[in-house]
């Protein structure tokens, strides 16, 4: 298991520092240009397709590029990653449905760069509810925000709503897996985005091989 962690935390050390990776955060970047503290949600259509990966890989690549500090949140509360990626402990836990979450942000060993983990809540709070607020909480004194969301037509209903987070973020990217995810799950995802009123900033083509340069 740890032989993996350490395998996962090299890909996500080398994806922040690929150019390509650098080009979608400048992209994204762009399309914000103007707002104050953005909150950008990572979502998918389905589970698997790297979201998680391409958060953290996103998160250290801003970090990179801007003077600010950046956070990172953990908003995929029932498969959470983010903490192991990075290799910090935490004891989050919710108490109460108010709550002083600033006291939770981890260190990440990368400078400037936060992490919000995900905590253990109770099965009768509401968890979309109170990950909204706690981005309330903190968004502000961050220069950007990122959430890695759960996936968007997932199984579990009891999970963190993404749809309800990218509505209220100023805009989210669609992780997709090439060859992997079937077109049509992709397009309902995006399309239930829309219709809730998020702003889809674009698709990000997780191992994509261009048979051009073959």
């Amino acid at each position: 298991m740890e032989n993996k962690l350490e395998e996962l935390r090299k890909k996500v050390e080398i994806a922040g520092i690929l150019a390509e990776t650098g080009r979608i955060y400048s992209s994204i970047q762009a399309t914000v240009k103007g707002v104050k503290h953005p909150v950008i949600v990572v979502s998918s259509a389905v589970a698997g397709e790297g979201k998680s990966l391409f958060a953290a890989s996103l998160a250290i690549s801003a970090v990179r590029n801007r003077e600010a500090p950046v956070l990172l949140v953990d908003g995929n509360w029932y498969a959470p990653c983010q903490a192991a990626i990075f290799g910090v402990e935490s004891d989050f836990k919710i108490e109460t449905g108010e709550q002083n979450v600033s006291p939770e942000v981890v260190d990440t060993g990368y400078p400037k760069l936060a992490l919000l983990p995900a905590p253990e809540c109770p099965n009768d709070l509401d968890p979309t509810s109170l990950i909204q607020d706690f981005i309330r909480q903190l968004h502000p004194c961050y220069s950007l925000t990122i959430v890695d969301a759960p996936a968007i037509l997932s199984i579990n209903r009891n999970m963190v709503d993404p749809i309800a987070l990218a509505a209220a973020a100023d805009g989210l990217a669609l992780t997709v897996l090439a060859n992997s995810t079937p077109r049509q799950m992709v397009k309902k995802a995006q399309t239930m985005c829309e219709v809730s009123g998020a702003r889809v900033l674009g698709l990000v083509v997780n191992q994509f091989c261009n048979p051009l340069a073959s």
